[in-house]
């Protein structure tokens, strides 16, 4: 080796070193920031799940559309309760506590337009989403509404038929929720209320199960006549029709 090989070499060996040492350095520096953002954004993803297996799942399971909740079809019934609606071609529907659209859906397909209406924000956007599955025809018929407990957000001569199902027993002031649900429906509009019987059973709620009778006399002083109940035609539900 000549003394010019010998001189480069001895030059660009503190240059490799320091190349090296960076290498080392800026390793060891990003290694653990790339562990803690992946280690948070696992937990991120199962937090999420598990809020959503907690929160969210239970009620999906329940209250999904028709064609994907056959258990609950058996019980509910839900061609007979949208029947009970009449015909919808070119109504105005309000579906008041539709959770995530289990009866939203179908009347859609029917109805000029339906008003999916809850207290739960989550369950509107999963009906937004869900909307995005479907053709844009029947799309466009469906409006996600957000109320509170104590009113259910309708407005003046607004619909010409509401649907409540499997909600009376939730609310607290009955009597001026359905005063405003009445004020709501215009001319010869229509009230289906289900809810479920008193009783043991092995579906609805353990217990504040409203006795049929009981609605029909907080219908009637909201201003409700033509009211007829069909304690028949479910199993562990009765069905009340009012004008």
């Amino acid at each position: 080796m000549n003394k010019n090989e010998i001189s480069l070499k001895n030059r660009l060996q503190p240059l490799l070193v320091f190349v090296l040492f960076c290498c080392w350095f800026f390793s060891c520096k990003e290694k653990p920031n790339n562990n803690s953002n992946k280690h948070l954004f696992q937990e991120n993803i199962s937090s999420s799940e598990s809020n959503d297996s907690l929160l969210l799942q239970p009620d999906i399971n329940i209250e999904l559309n028709v064609d994907s909740d056959p258990e609950r079809g058996v019980w509910q019934n839900p061609e007979l309760v949208i029947k009970k609606l009449g015909n919808l071609t070119g109504k105005i529907v309000a579906d008041v506590g539709s959770g995530t659209g289990y009866f939203t859906i179908p009347i859609s397909r029917v109805a000029k337009k339906v008003i999916a209406i809850d207290i739960e924000q989550r369950y509107l956007d999963y009906i937004e989403d869900y909307k995005l599955e479907i053709p844009i025809e029947q799309a466009e018929v469906i409006e996600t509404r957000l109320t509170v407990e104590d009113e259910p957000n309708l407005h003046t001569d607004e619909v010409d038929a509401v649907l409540m199902v499997n909600v009376f027993y939730y609310l607290k002031n009955r009597t001026d929720y359905m005063r405003i649900v009445n004020d709501a429906l215009r001319e010869n509009g229509l009230l289906v209320l289900v809810d479920f019987k008193p009783g043991d059973m092995p579906v609805g709620p353990s217990k504040d199960k409203v006795d049929y009778g009981v609605v029909v006399d907080i219908l009637k002083n909201a201003g409700f006549t033509e009211i007829e109940v069909d304690e028949e035609s479910l199993q562990y539900q009765y069905i009340i029709t009012a004008k």
